[in-house]
């Protein structure tokens, strides 16, 4: 299964599991759980969100980056015999 494929196939499940009850979304659950091997709970948080999203965790940006600051701290480094 392409990436796109399960792209697709993800929306139309997450449309079906936001209309189902409790007793369906189980249903839903095991049946997705089965085609894309994914744990229970991995798969509730893919089903739970708004579709068309895509979860992106970048991280925390870079604070010691910038040329000024790293010359700064390099002087201050040197200066303390570099400890």
């Amino acid at each position: 299964m392409s990436k796109q494929e399960k792209h697709a196939y993800l929306e139309a499940i997450q449309y079906r599991y936001r209309k189902a009850n409790r007793t369906g979304k189980a249903k839903i659950l095991d049946e997705f759980c089965a085609v894309f091997n994914y744990h229970r709970k991995y798969a509730i948080r893919l089903l739970g969100k708004k579709p068309g999203t895509i979860a992106r965790h970048p991280g925390r940006k870079p604070i010691y980056r910038s040329p000024p600051l790293l010359e700064a701290l390099r002087r201050i480094w040197l200066a303390s015999d570099q400890m």
